[in-house]
């Protein structure tokens, strides 16, 4: 299998060509669907025949069918490997595409794999009963004081306190969830390496979190959760799921660059064909000083400037990381090429892939 778009799933420590007996994102029963290993030197990509090259225009249950798909081959490989997962919708051109990621990410994929090694993902998801809470808020001495005020009155005369009245139960809710939150989390912390809060995805929860715990201690997580739903006489919910791979704590994600973005990027910085990372982040100081809004008060457009001058510059010091890699990849291959300078033609651009391991954030 070496020809067309390739999906990728997960990196795996081995050298192996294995195949799965697990069925990947194409139609079941298709070639698409024969999930096997690209082996590298002592890591491996898990892959798939892919019959779409882009699986960001899908509608929702088209998307959630291939999701579906994917974290079924991650988990069904986490239970022969420690793995990486890698972002679900990654599609590289061809077999040729994933051997040059696995050699230039071996290093970081490598020490990645290590650091997670003993260690598993555990989704926490913890419900509170929403209508004892909704009649406890309604109970409160300035929400009783507002309902009184409108109560009687025609709709259309207490529009205005009827919108106030929905956001002091919204911020009365907030107020309570955030500090029952900050009761339940550090418990659960003692017994984690790392925690990520994921988002709320409804006013039933009180927190949905990830923890990435030691395989040993996953008995003193269930503890823990048993004695939490004790101390709160059954009040709240807690639904614990896994052992899952560490798709919140360390995810790979692929990016083939655009020429256009990275020509216009440098075009921003006043770069030349070619530059070093330190002349992209000289240039990028450069104007940055010339162009911050404390010192251009009086233009409108200072701060979306700003805006720009550093999504550029983040974007180029992406692409110079990628191309020295793929540099010192071809210079191990016996060619002649500098890795300290990168180049901004197009064939050098189509020809870099942009690599990182990214851990899963939300701001509360």
């Amino acid at each position: 299998m070496t020809m067309g778009a390739t999906y990728v799933y997960a990196i795996i420590p081995t050298g192996d060509r294995l195949v799965l007996d697990v069925a990947g994102v194409g139609k079941a029963g298709s070639d698409h669907d024969t999930v096997y290993c690209v082996p590298g030197r002592d890591v491996a990509a898990l892959v798939s025949a892919s019959s779409l090259e882009d699986y960001r225009g899908l509608d929702r249950r088209e998307s959630a069918i291939h999701l579906v798909a994917h974290q079924r081959v991650v988990e069904a490989a986490m239970r022969e490997f420690p793995v990486l997962p890698v972002k679900f919708g990654t599609v590289l051109p061809g077999e040729e595409w994933v051997s040059r990621l696995l050699a230039q990410g071996e290093s970081l994929f490598r020490t990645t794999l290590d650091r997670f090694a003993g260690l598993t993902q555990m989704e926490v998801v913890i419900l509170w009963n929403l209508d004892q809470v909704f009649k406890e808020i309604g109970q409160e001495e300035t929400i009783v004081s507002l309902k009184g005020a409108i109560s009687g009155r025609p709709p259309k005369e207490t529009e205005s306190e009827r919108v106030a009245l929905g956001r002091m139960v919204q911020a009365s809710l907030e107020r309570r969830r955030t500090a029952l939150r900050d009761r339940l989390l550090p418990p659960l912390q003692k017994v984690a390496v790392d925690l990520v809060i994921n988002p709320i995805m409804d006013d039933s929860m009180v927190a949905n979190v990830a923890l990435l715990v030691d395989k040993e201690r996953q008995g003193e997580l269930d503890q823990r959760l048993a004695s939490l739903d004790q101390e709160h006489d059954g009040q709240l919910l807690f639904r614990c799921v896994g052992p899952l791979p560490p798709y919140s704590f360390g995810t790979v994600e692929i990016q083939l660059p655009s020429f256009e973005a990275v020509d216009e990027a440098r075009q921003q910085l006043g770069l030349g064909e070619a530059a070093t990372p330190g002349e992209i982040k000289r240039a990028y100081r450069r104007l940055a000083g010339q162009s911050h809004p404390d010192r251009r008060p009086d233009e409108a457009d200072a701060e979306a400037r700003m805006t720009e001058l550093t999504l550029a510059y983040q974007l180029l010091s992406v692409y110079a990381e990628g191309q020295a890699l793929a540099g010192r990849l071809h210079s191990r291959k016996g060619e002649n090429i500098e890795p300290a300078a990168c180049c901004f033609d197009r064939q050098a651009v189509e020809q870099t892939l942009l690599v990182s391991v990214r851990r899963q954030e939300v701001a509360v």
